[in-house]
């Protein structure tokens, strides 16, 4: 037996997988051996079409299937580049892993036989000893090699196997790391030796995980719209919108002008949805006023006090952001025409393809923030950067929104950055998202005054009024916010070590799904700041994870029953209640399909099972590609992606073959 070389590598490596991209590895537990009556070991491949793929991998060996009759265990290696002279599979016989020999490379494996070549061998050492007992070879009418196609019989008797029996199976082509199936680190599939029983037996498939993080609508990095040149993928942007640029003229919403200044046609193209804030008071450093002209002319000609203008020089803006016009919220005037602009936003966005993913009520305060802080100027001035509204104020402003955008629910979400009753406790029965406007930063996270303390435990607020929590809104609704500080924030947040730790950990505890507009979709792709990055990404938001999906082989009346197990992997759930369909394929076309009942809002963190059943009743004999995909309802077409290999050139996702 020529195995030293062999030994040596099995006994003491532990492989190391290069980086590499899979294809899909889905590992059945248990599969019909109808196909296995007309299996010829011939080194012609075609006569296995209707058996399954038990594992697959992109290296030299390519694709793994098992079947088998009353008489043999059939198994069959596909690949280009085979070795023609160096091949082994290995078999555990008993289905425990515990016993027979700890080959290295896969998840525990405990082999009972090796078919090194056409020369079967059992094992006879401890579990770590490399002993192996000859037990035959196999004649050309049981293995064939070729640099496409390996195909071996072996009787069952000699395995000891019968049916009933479970077996797990790998390959490994010329002891190489790369080419193994199934690949580096996964478990050996686990077929079962059934007696074909009416309808066929149940396919359990098990996708490969990617690790990588996805570049998903809804989530990730949010940066200003206003420019398009970013290096980092991302599905949103913001556009902070003031009423000026809004309503120039009395009456007239220029929405194109919107538009074309923040891009709107670039990233619809792209994918993209936009993060919509409307602001009256947007500080800068030079002296100007973010209302309109001709409001600001009307609340002077009806004997109103139009608001204050201000300059900080306290340094509490922050330098160069401390100028500014701070609207007379109180204004009757104001607060009608402010009614009129909010439902203009949403007349004009309410379509199923709205370009408006999320809106942010904004409206009040500097940047829109709901504060005028700092109130008090150098030499005590009250007022000091103008006066913010009492509730009783403030809350007309939030029904605003509430009132002209309860209908927009399907497409367009609601967030607010401050904990208030009208948040969760309004007449259109909504419960509003938030967002933090200075996340990273541990102060302004959970200190007495924090933005995540306030909405867990409810706050005193700026001007000292007590507002109630808005605990857990997250379940229903999602987390948002930005980076505080600028790039300082930035690096200081996602820098290895506790800055990044902190960012981790409010992560965690408040589920946001993006950031921005500041975040780090400018910085380079590779970066030193990328690993953070694509791991905070990864985790922000939903990510989805096909576990497993189970459904019968083969026909068993007019429909095909599927049940998949997925798992959300993000600290979120998806905002909308988009569609999860079932479909099978032929020639890469849908033949058939059955949206199921998933309602993606509630996949929070953790496995989701759902179920559905496709009618094949119109369907001619054949075999088919099932897959799952999750639809965008405005254009009916695979929108997300899972975290799985199988991805289809369209956006769907195999999960396996279906043979009727």
């Amino acid at each position: 037996m020529k195995r030293r070389g062999i030994r040596m590598k099995f006994t003491f490596t532990v492989f190391v997988m290069a980086a590499m991209i899979f294809t899909l590895i889905p590992f059945p537990l248990s599969v019909s051996n109808a196909a296995a009556a007309s299996i010829i070991v011939d080194g012609d491949a075609s006569d296995w079409d209707g058996v399954p793929a038990m594992a697959t991998n992109s290296g030299t060996a390519k694709v793994l299937k098992v079947t088998h009759d009353d008489r043999n265990l059939y198994l069959l290696v596909q690949g280009s580049g085979l070795s023609t002279t160096m091949g082994s599979f290995w078999l555990n016989t008993d289905g425990n892993a515990s016993t027979g020999y700890h080959a290295s490379g896969w998840g525990a494996t405990g082999i009972e036989w090796l078919l090194e070549n056409n020369a079967l061998y059992r094992y006879s050492g401890n579990g770590s000893t490399w002993n192996w007992s000859s037990s035959s070879s196999l004649p050309p009418s049981q293995f064939v090699r070729s640099s496409s196609v390996i195909e071996a019989s072996i009787p069952l008797s000699t395995l000891g196997l019968t049916i009933g029996s479970r077996v797990n199976i790998g390959y490994l082509d010329h002891n190489s790391d790369v080419n193994r199936l199934p690949a580096q680190n996964q478990s050996l599939p686990d077929y079962t030796l059934n007696d074909n029983p009416p309808g066929g037996s149940m396919i359990e498939f098990y996708p490969t995980e990617v690790g990588n993080p996805l570049n998903n609508p809804f989530k990730g990095w949010a940066p200003s719209a206003k420019s398009t040149n970013y290096p980092q993928d991302h599905r949103l942007v913001y556009a902070g919108v003031t009423w000026k640029e809004l309503e120039p003229t009395k009456g007239n919403y220029d929405f194109s002008a919107i538009e074309a200044a923040n891009h709107f046609s670039y990233w619809q193209s792209h994918g993209v949805k936009v993060v919509l804030r409307f602001i009256l008071d947007n500080p800068s450093g030079v002296s100007h006023r973010d209302i309109p002209d001709w409001l600001y002319n009307d609340m002077v000609s009806q004997g109103q006090t139009p608001g204050k203008a201000y300059q900080d020089q306290t340094g509490g803006m922050g330098a160069g952001n401390n100028t500014g016009f701070s609207p007379n919220y109180g204004s009757e005037y104001l607060i009608a025409r402010h009614k009129l602009a909010i439902e203009a936003i949403a007349n004009h966005y309410n379509t199923p393809d709205s370009p408006i993913a999320f809106v942010q009520i904004g409206s009040l305060g500097h940047w829109a923030e709901f504060h005028t802080w700092p109130y008090e100027g150098p030499n005590g001035e009250t007022n000091y950067t103008g006066e913010f509204p009492k509730n009783e104020i403030s809350n007309r402003y939030i029904q605003h929104y509430i009132d002209a955008f309860a209908a927009q629910e399907d497409h367009t979400q609601l967030m607010i950055r401050r904990s208030v009753e009208l948040a969760k406790n309004n007449n259109k029965g909504l419960i509003l998202g938030m967002y933090n406007d200075v996340f990273g930063d541990q102060p302004s996270f959970d200190s007495e005054w924090g933005w995540y303390t306030g909405t867990q435990n409810g706050y005193w607020d700026d001007i000292g009024q007590q507002q109630p929590n808005h605990a857990n809104f997250w379940d229903t609704r999602v987390s948002g916010g930005e980076f505080y500080g600028g790039d300082y924030g930035l690096n200081a947040a996602l820098t290895t070590g506790s800055g990044f730790n902190e960012t981790l950990r409010q992560t965690e505890l408040s589920k946001p799904s993006w950031l921005g507009p500041n975040s780090p979709a400018s910085l380079a792709l590779g970066n030193p700041l990328q690993g953070n990055m694509d791991k905070l990404k990864k985790r922000m938001g939903y990510h989805f994870v096909v576990k497993k999906a189970a459904y019968p082989q083969q026909n068993s009346g007019n429909k095909l029953d599927v049940t998949i197990t997925v798992e959300n992997k993000g600290v979120q759930h998806f905002p909308f209640n988009w569609p999860v369909e079932f479909q099978l394929r032929s020639a890469g076309n849908i033949v058939a399909r059955q949206s199921t009942p998933a309602d993606l809002r509630t996949w929070r963190t953790g496995l989701h099972t759902v179920s559905g059943s496709i009618s094949t009743n119109t369907l001619p004999c054949g075999t088919y590609e099932l897959t799952i995909a999750i639809l965008n309802p405005a254009t009916k077409q695979p929108a997300v992606d899972f975290a799985n290999i199988g991805r289809l050139s369209d956006g769907a996702y195999k999960i396996g073959t279906w043979t009727k």
